[in-house]
Formats: structure tokens, C-alpha cells, sequence
């Protein structure tokens, strides 16, 4: 499995750096966590949308969705194109359709998209992947993930703050991208000294800390630390190594 960062800037894009989008792929599917501002033109660098096997959303801030209006434009447009699943909060395809349509009787979305809803312990599988979900602690509903395939797991946090949901999301992970959005410990975001404690009591692998304010110092942990990285716009990682 591979795991490349399309874009971790928040709360808003800037250039050469989108907001939150990370592409899981294998030799046959690509999986997409997150669409965040900026993220489609970042995704079409890399692969055609065509070749997505499911999109999945974390939560409705616009630095984790925003681009799903480009997604829809996409779809709306490329003839034949897939039906692609896509997952996320409920209620995330009534907000896109009343974006994207004037309608208010129309189901634009549910024409082009296959609609689903994230649930607490709920999965999707799409090609040889498996997506578990769980509901973590945020300002709105907000879901991490485990992406596996049955050999290997990467791991999403999503945005939030410390909860045991999110300790069961990172258990024994081989790669975990974990927001460190705060400088100082809060109710909704991780800190870098959070994250790093958060993966040594999950035994993970490797640590990719994201979603970093751009004016934030990323300090080196105190006391045992696991192995990390910090992620950038085309950073990759392979679980394998």
C-alpha cells in the first residue's frame, strides 16, 4: 500500500500547498481521504478521478471537503465516467446538491455519485481495501479511519482531539497520519506531543504528523517517541517499509 499526500494545509490552501488530501493506492485502486481545497487539481497530477475506487470524507469543514464541488464539475462532465462511491458524514450529499443545483427537487449528486453515509464501526470495500470507520472527537461529526488490505493498515485521524476512538483507529497501524493541528493541547485538535504519545501507546509503525498550521514550531517530542514524519504535497510512504 502506498500512501501519498496530495495536500495537508489548513484551515485554507495556499500555493503549491491544497488543503487536506491523501491518496491510498494499490497496483488496481485509489482510494481518496479527503477533498479538501484545492485537492482535485492536486489529485489530477497523479491519477485520472476515473481510476478512484471510492472517496471518503472526513467531516464537512471546508479544508477536508472543499473541493468536492471540483469533483462533482468532474463528473458532471466526463461522459461514462463512474459511478464513484463516495462516503461521508450524513447529510454531506444534501449540502453538495444545494451547492451545486438550483433544484431543490433534483438529486444531482445521487445521479453522479454512489452515496453513503459514515456510521460508528461501519466499513466499505472497495477492491481489495477495507475502510473502518469511527466516529472521533470533533467540533462536528467527524470520522478517523483504518484502511486495510488485509496485510497492511494505514491509518487517518481525521481532525481530533485525544478520545479512545481514536487510540482504537491507530492500534498497530503500519503508517498513521495524524492531524497535529494545536500548539497547545485542546478539546478538538492533537498536539505533535499528543500524536507521538499517542502512537507509541498504539504500537504504530511509523507516525506522519499533518495538518500543521503553517506558523507552528513542530518541537521534537519529550520522552519516547515513534518513529515520524512530518507530511508535505507529494510526500509517499509504502506500508512495507
Amino acid at each position: 500500500m502506498k500512501l501519498r499526500v496530495l495536500g495537508c494545509s489548513t484551515p485554507y490552501p495556499r500555493p503549491q500547498f491544497p488543503c487536506s488530501g491523501y491518496l491510498v493506492s494499490s497496483t488496481e485502486n485509489h482510494i481518496l481521504l479527503d477533498c479538501g481545497s484545492a485537492v482535485f487539481g492536486a489529485l489530477l497530477e497523479h491519477i485520472d478521478p476515473s481510476s478512484l475506487s471510492a472517496v471518503w470524507i472526513s467531516h464537512m469543514h471546508p479544508d477536508h471537503c472543499g473541493d468536492l464541488p471540483a469533483l462533482a464539475n468532474w463528473a458532471l462532465n466526463t461522459a461514462n465516467g463512474p459511478r464513484i462511491p463516495v462516503a461521508g458524514p450524513e447529510t454531506w450529499d444534501a449540502r453538495l446538491n444545494a451547492f451545486i443545483s438550483n433544484d431543490n427537487k433534483a438529486d444531482v449528486v445521487a445521479d453522479i455519485f454512489d452515496v453513503q453515509y459514515l456510521q460508528d464501526g461501519g466499513t466499505l470495500s472497495a477492491g481489495e481495501f477495507n475502510l473502518a470507520s469511527r466516529l472521533v472527537h470533533h467540533s462536528v461529526a467527524t470520522y478517523g479511519v483504518r484502511v486495510s488490505d488485509g496485510t497492511h493498515t494505514i491509518a487517518y485521524s481525521g481532525d481530533s482531539g485525544p478520545c479512545a476512538a481514536l487510540d482504537e483507529v491507530a492500534d498497530n497501524a503500519d503508517l498513521f497520519l495524524c492531524e497535529a493541528g494545536s500548539n497547545e493541547p485542546a478539546e478538538y485538535h492533537m498536539t505533535a506531543q499528543q500524536a507521538h504519545e499517542l502512537a507509541v501507546r498504539a504500537n504504530t509503525r511509523r507516525l506522519i504528523l499533518t495538518h500543521i498550521p503553517a506558523d507552528a514550531p513542530v518541537n521534537k517530542p519529550a520522552g519516547q517517541s515513534a518513529p515520524s514524519d512530518i507530511a508535505y504535497p507529494g510526500g509517499e510512504w509504502l506500508t512495507s517499509e
